[in-house]
């Protein structure tokens, strides 16, 4: 059995500042697509898409009707099951599911990547191998995840949605989400670990165990402008994966703004570093205001100054 390991879509209406597109909800299609033709190519059992379906809970109507036609052409394929991300659940809770678009692919298609044994949206099940073999998986949508717990794990597959560097060097604050490493010591029983939310594709493999994370589908931030968009394909028999990269639509990306935001960054870095370093700064205009009315060259107007504290506090109509 071979199945498409995608993730991060961020499907979406609006059109990101780095893209230029004349049709960004054709461009997005177009990168669907792609993942079409490998799944087609390369016959793939099923497709998986491994949380952040969309850019945000609510997505415009124009581009969750894109999702519902494109996700039709899959499935002519093949089957296709998604893991709720957080950028899907609103307020990253699952039990909004229903609240949001994600929920409406749902139940338009019953998709949902989850246990084929009962009703739970998270659990246990079992895919067969080419030779009739037994492989089992666990699949949690974010929020679900519990790393205490994993130790007890005894399965071949766990499909989770959560922040997983390839290594501690990549993250760029300390702290921040968790390590491949941390994940396959977290569960030592389980073969290979999926996840998403990282956005830049990579296979972590510590002996015969791995790491999977498919990255993004399309570009959208301008410093990834670089980056090739891919997709995994395991084979269930091996618990092995071949790399596939896309070839979808890339646009045109620009990154003037970056120049913008760094100026931008650093007046604020200039306007927190007077704030910290003088004393009696508030973010109050009243404070400021009483503050600078007390100078003597100000002293005709400190005699309307209560009156103009009381229209301030709306305490005068």
């Amino acid at each position: 059995m071979k199945i498409l390991l995608t993730a991060d879509w961020h499907i979406r209406g609006d059109r990101p500042r780095c893209r230029t597109d004349e049709n960004w909800l054709e461009s997005q299609r177009e990168d669907i697509m792609a993942v079409e033709r490998v799944a087609r190519e390369h016959q793939v059992d099923a497709v998986w898409i491994l949380g952040d379906l969309f850019h945000q809970p609510r997505c415009a109507t124009e581009a969750v009707n894109m999702v519902l036609g494109a996700l039709n052409s899959i499935r002519e394929v093949c089957p296709v099951r998604i893991l709720p991300g957080n950028h899907d659940l609103p307020y990253h809770d699952f039990d909004n599911l229903n609240a949001c678009s994600l929920g409406i692919v749902y139940q338009a298609h019953h998709l949902m990547l989850r246990t084929d044994n009962g009703d739970d949206d998270e659990g246990y099940a079992e895919l067969r191998t080419s030779n009739g073999k037994l492989r089992t998986l666990y699949a949690t949508p974010f929020g679900r995840e519990d790393m205490e717990g994993l130790r007890v794990f005894n399965n071949d597959i766990w499909a989770t949605h959560q922040l997983t560097f390839p290594s501690d060097k990549d993250r760029p604050v300390e702290g921040v989400g968790v390590t491949a490493d941390d994940l396959l010591e977290a569960a030592p029983n389980v073969r290979v670990i999926l996840t998403g939310d990282y956005h830049h594709g990579y296979i972590r493999n510590q002996g015969n165990r791995r790491v999977i994370t498919p990255g993004c589908l399309n570009i959208q931030v301008a410093d990834m402008w670089e980056y090739r968009p891919r997709v995994y394909i395991l084979d269930t028999d091996t618990l092995e994966a071949e790399t596939v990269y896309l070839e979808g639509h890339r646009g045109d990306i620009v990154t003037d703004y970056l120049v913008t935001e760094k100026e931008r960054d650093a007046r604020m870095e200039k306007v927190l570093s007077v704030i910290g370093d003088a004393e009696g700064v508030s973010l109050s205009f009243p404070d400021n205001l009483e503050r600078e009315i007390a100078k003597p060259e100000y002293k005709n107007a400190q005699r309307v100054y209560p009156e103009l504290l009381d229209k301030l506090n709306k305490d005068r109509k």
